[in-house]
């Protein structure tokens, strides 16, 4: 006669025991402490953990994927989007090159850059020009844009203005030679750059 080994099974242990069981297996802690160490000691809840993660991931493999820059209709078919999406277009340099003579403060709301008389000033980004014209107030000759979006730049104490009042300028728009008008101890472009009405420092915004 053959012996045929009786297999154990599937569950060793039931996966929700009784009180009484609990307190038969850990003879110390309390009620809710016996029955944490039971489901993390337990085999079942370690098999019903892996099954259940197994079947979300074979579950989840079946699902589509939406790219980004689609859209879905109501009957689930792509549409590939049309518009095209023109980048503007980044901040520039008003010179040629970049030479810090006085960085931003509290006191100077604005940074002045080295330069000689007659260097070309650029605008650092396109716009209308809503000042042109000798302030007393020390910046000179100067020129004011409105460069959109809350965005606007000053630049100071120049020799000369080749720009008026609503003019729109470009970034290749030359508005201006570089001077030492108003308040100044040698030549140089003193530029200011606010956003919705606040200065910031140039700095943080300018090409290096």
């Amino acid at each position: 006669m053959k012996l045929v080994k009786r297999r154990k099974p599937l569950l060793d242990e039931p996966l929700i025991p009784t009180v009484s069981d609990v307190k038969k297996k850990y003879r110390s802690g309390t009620l809710i402490g016996r029955f944490a160490r039971h489901f993390s000691e337990s085999k079942n809840t370690r098999k019903l953990v892996i099954g259940n993660l197994a079947a979300f991931v074979v579950a989840t493999s079946f699902l589509p994927t939406v790219r980004p820059n689609t859209v879905l209709a109501s009957d689930e078919t792509v549409i590939q989007p049309t518009t095209q999406l023109v980048t503007e277009k980044g901040i520039q340099l008003p010179l040629s090159y970049l030479k810090i003579n006085q960085g931003f403060s509290f006191f100077h709301p604005g940074i002045d850059m080295g330069a000689e008389v007659g260097d070309p000033i650029k605008p650092i980004k396109a716009g209308i020009v809503t000042e042109a014209g000798y302030e007393t107030d020390g910046y000179g000759k100067t020129v004011y844009i409105d460069n959109g979006n809350g965005l606007g730049s000053r630049y100071a104490h120049m020799s000369k203005i080749e720009v008026k009042v609503g003019d729109k300028v470009t970034m290749d728009t030359e508005i201006g030679k570089v001077g030492l008008t108003g308040h100044t101890t040698g030549p140089h472009l003193h530029l200011e750059i606010h956003q919705d009405g606040v200065a910031i420092n140039p700095l943080t915004v300018l090409p290096r």
